[in-house]
């Protein structure tokens, strides 16, 4: 088995008391973010994320190893 590093990120890490359960893992952070974007506004009705909680998406960003 090989090791692949992934970006990965849930709504709890961004804000922990929104109850949105939802996790999403990518290749590129790049491919995250537009992931993101796309669940903040089916999910969330927000057109764009504003400045100061794309910072919070940014610093919550993690990277993750999986074997595969």
């Amino acid at each position: 088995m090989a090791d692949k590093q992934y970006k990965q990120l849930g709504c709890l890490d961004v804000q922990p008391s929104g109850g949105c359960g939802f996790q999403v893992r990518a290749e590129t952070e790049a491919e995250l973010m537009q992931l993101v974007a796309t669940h903040a506004k089916q999910c969330h009705k927000l057109d764009s994320i504003p400045p100061e909680m794309a910072a919070k998406v940014q610093a919550a960003v993690q990277t993750v190893t999986i074997k595969v």
